[in-house]
């Protein structure tokens, strides 16, 4: 599938077409009014733009670290998170280191010329406070919405977010291992790693050594016996 092109939109278009609202939707459609909002000197298109970009922070935070690397109780935890930055962001520091480090085992164990996006978690979450700038009231009209000033810093903040979080979803994979999918062995190796047992190298090394075992399951458990049995 090609990448849509979100220059030359209209207002209708940008609300009626194409309209997603997982990460790479909402940054489409943050990008899609910059650039209406660029071409026409619109205050009301960049806080439109300011509004989507923040929440496909939010949503990828998400989908990225609470359903990645989280749990059904900072799952619930997130949804209490509505309204509430600090809380949000408390979640999110908590959960980074662990989403590094499966972000370093999946790119690892991930076949060679794979992309995996390296999310900077940290640098989206002062991304977010910056363009939640764009939302609030900051000052009187001839300070904000008045000053050219403020409006070329506002297309800039928010762009720079927008297009981070575009760049990254357009040019590799935001998806890491699903640790309760894999086997035994390679959960006991993600678990040592993750634990700072052992070295990524280690990991790596250990993985090659169990790669003719994994495969001979494999091929056992999708072979004409099990196939059979299945079927009976």
């Amino acid at each position: 599938m090609s990448i849509p092109s979100f220059t030359h939109r209209t207002p209708t278009e940008i609300v009626t077409e194409t309209n997603l609202f997982e990460s790479s939707g909402r940054a489409y459609k943050a990008l899609s009014w910059l650039d209406f909002a660029k071409s026409n000197r619109n205050i009301s298109a960049l806080e439109y733009a300011a509004l989507e970009t923040r929440l496909a922070i939010e949503q990828l935070f998400f989908e990225q670290l609470v359903v990645g690397v989280g749990t059904r109780l900072e799952a619930r935890e997130y949804k209490k998170c509505s309204g509430n930055a600090n809380k949000l962001n408390e979640i999110i520091v908590r959960l980074i280191p662990r989403y590094e480090r499966l972000v370093a085992f999946t790119k690892a164990m991930a076949p060679a010329g794979v992309p995996i996006t390296e999310w900077d978690n940290r640098a989206l979450i002062q991304q977010s406070g910056k363009v939640s700038a764009y939302l609030h009231w900051s000052g009187g009209l001839d300070v904000t919405i008045q000053s050219e000033k403020w409006y070329e810093k506002g297309i800039a903040t928010v762009e720079a977010a927008a297009n981070y979080i575009w760049a990254g979803l357009t040019t590799g994979n935001t998806g890491v291992l699903a640790i309760e999918k894999l086997e035994p062995e390679m959960r006991e190796l993600w678990e040592l790693y993750a634990n700072n047992e052992i070295t990524i190298e280690s990991a790596v090394e250990r993985a090659e050594t169990l790669e003719p075992v994994l495969k001979a399951r494999l091929t056992h458990s999708t072979g004409p016996a099990h196939e059979a049995a299945q079927a009976g």
